[in-house]
């Protein structure tokens, strides 16, 4: 009999803590001895406004796994989006930095209140914030920002002990961050063109990414970390010696005849001098509105003094910008030149699309033609004021020959195409192409009403015919170095997508409304993450405001805004809210 008793204790206890384990794993343990409508009823009871939140009806994500089966409820968690903020426990922790950042700007503007220096010493796209640390300000100042500290403490301690701040994920969600971290089965992906989070096996993504990129030895050579880490150095050092040549003069140096980088420039490149040494990441995203899916690469150079290098040779390739007839900044200025445009009957528009174009550039053959072109604008004195032409050639050089970064514990040198991931990458490939553009505008200009470049991405207006000379004009878009178009196989035609756009003949006329891929998710932020409220607010105003703009006729605006309100209702907003804001948008 006590044999019996202590085996049923024990069943009892396996079973209470499975029990505990699915209460854990999916919020609820359902009674089996009551009704499943019983059990549904007393689930809704005990939900809490905040879970009810988070009761969005578009949660997904896209599914790349070849072999595993996802995981139970991956959708849940990937589908609240990659951007979504996971709320702090308690609000004492999340203002600490904001006081030690307070006290740190007061003391700051209390000793440069009277030494604030001239915009000449400067420049806002050349910023790395100094590690100087400013002695106390007057005890008055001190005293009054103390107390203020002091009381915003108290009252966020009282706030506190009221109510505790609620978490914005389940615990089903919860239980699946802690597996994804705790296990190196899967990784969580962006997806190219911000389609949305994709999930698949980390082998895989590890062999797509050395099969389809790192493998081809013509663009890159695997090194060791000996090698790369004295390379690193040794381009510190080079850095140093560019740095010292191109620094500003004094009136006690020797005069040189070449222009210097001004001061400004150089308190930049002093302070990026002190990045500790470190390596680029490679990572890809999924290009998945391709079929079947291909990897876009991706290295991350964050934080390291070879990128703030970049970042300056980025500065002084923006200044020629003018100097690129091809040159768009974005689809609003496409949509801008259109309109004042009268078509003959002939028009077609067109567009093409360079083949992996940050890899097939290459670097000598670029490094030749952009020195050259620099060079003739000197000769016919169209480079702007101040620009030092022989640092931007030296650092230009070293920069994008010197591409080295790490994938897991591998380490790769570039040998061709444009140095991934750092600053002056896009510029760098625009004005490669845009000197062989100015070839190609010469002899093609009677046929191209108009013709614009957003990096890799042409869109032109033909008015010439579809037959030979189209074919001539499409040999000579590929006949420059080893970089190729898809452009020949799509003769022009009265409707095209270009970029976010679509794009069409009527008559004499363009008219365009908004173009969206098939495989966007739309996840917009709900509800329940824990970002700043006027965060959905300027989402609603800033896309109301490109569909009016993108689209020709109302019916269209009307259709894509409708679109977006549903969306944003699948996404857990209110309707009414929702509706509010953008009524207020359309009406701004």
């Amino acid at each position: 009999m006590k044999r019996r008793r202590r085996f049923m204790n024990h069943a009892d206890q396996v079973v209470g803590e499975f029990g505990e384990l699915l209460k854990r794993q999916y919020g609820f343990l359902a009674d089996p001895a009551l009704p499943l409508w019983k059990n549904v009823e007393r689930r809704l009871g005990e939900m809490s406004l905040d879970e009810w939140s988070l009761q969005i009806s578009n949660m997904s994500c896209h599914n790349l796994l070849q072999s595993s089966a996802l995981p139970p409820g991956t959708k849940k968690l990937l589908g609240l989006g990659l951007n979504y903020c996971i709320r702090a426990p308690s609000i004492l922790s999340t203002t600490a930095n904001t006081h030690n950042r307070m006290i740190e700007d007061v003391r700051r503007i209390y000793h440069l209140k009277d030494n604030i220096q001239g915009d000449d010493d400067y420049i806002k796209q050349l910023y790395i914030k100094s590690d100087y640390v400013f002695d106390p300000a007057s005890e008055e100042i001190e005293e009054a920002v103390s107390n203020f500290t002091n009381a915003i403490k108290k009252e966020q301690l009282r706030r506190s002990h009221r109510k505790k701040p609620t978490r914005n994920l389940t615990r089903r969600q919860w239980e699946l961050v802690k597996f994804f971290k705790d296990h190196d089965r899967y990784i969580i992906i962006f997806a190219d063109k911000n389609l949305g989070p994709c999930i698949l096996e980390r082998r895989y993504y590890i062999l797509r990414g050395c099969t389809e990129h790192l493998a081809n030895e013509t663009n890159y050579r695997q090194v060791s970390k000996e090698w790369a880490t004295a390379r690193i150095n040794g381009l510190r050092r080079v850095f140093e010696r560019w740095l010292g040549k191109y620094r500003p003069r004094t009136r006690f140096d020797e005069p040189v005849d070449y222009i210097c980088i001004s001061s400004a420039e150089e308190t930049f490149l002093i302070r990026a001098k002190k990045r500790p040494d470190g390596f680029s990441k490679f990572r890809m995203t999924g290009k998945v509105h391709k079929d079947p899916f291909m990897m876009r690469p991706i290295v991350a150079c964050c934080y390291s003094f070879m990128n703030d290098w970049s970042k300056w040779l980025d500065f002084w390739f923006q200044q020629l910008k003018h100097l690129i007839p091809s040159y768009v900044k974005d689809s609003q200025q496409v949509l801008d030149e259109l309109k004042a445009l009268i078509l003959p009957p002939n028009a077609r528009v067109f567009t093409g699309d360079a083949n992996a174009m940050y890899n097939n550039i290459d670097t000598e053959h670029a490094i030749t033609v952009i020195t050259q072109w620099l060079r003739d604008l000197d000769s016919d004195g169209l480079l702007p004021y101040g620009f030092p032409l022989d640092a931007v050639l030296d650092a230009m050089k070293i920069i994008m020959r010197n591409n080295i970064f790490e994938f897991g514990d591998c380490y790769f040198l570039q040998l061709i195409g444009t140095a991934m991931g750092t600053s002056a990458a896009v510029m760098w490939a625009t004005i490669y192409f845009a000197v062989h553009e100015k070839h190609i505008l010469a002899n093609h200009s009677g046929n191209l009403l108009y013709y614009k470049r957003f990096i890799d991405d042409i869109f032109g207006i033909w008015i010439g015919n579809t037959t030979n000379e189209w074919s001539s004009f499409c040999d000579d878009i590929n006949n420059f170095g080893v970089l190729t178009w898809d452009i020949g196989d799509n003769k022009p035609s009265l409707s095209v997508d270009f970029l976010d756009l679509t794009i069409m003949i009527r008559g004499s006329k363009i008219e365009t409304k908004t173009f969206q891929k098939k495989m966007n998710l739309y996840l917009y932020i709900p509800p329940s993450s824990a970002h700043p409220t006027g965060c959905i607010k300027g989402t609603v105003f800033g896309l109301i405001r490109r569909y009016h703009a993108q689209n020709t006729h109302r019916k269209d605006f009307i259709a894509i805004v409708r679109l977006f309100y549903l969306r944003l209702l699948n996404r857990g907003w209110e309707r009414t809210y929702i509706r509010k804001l953008i009524l207020e948008a359309c009406n701004h």
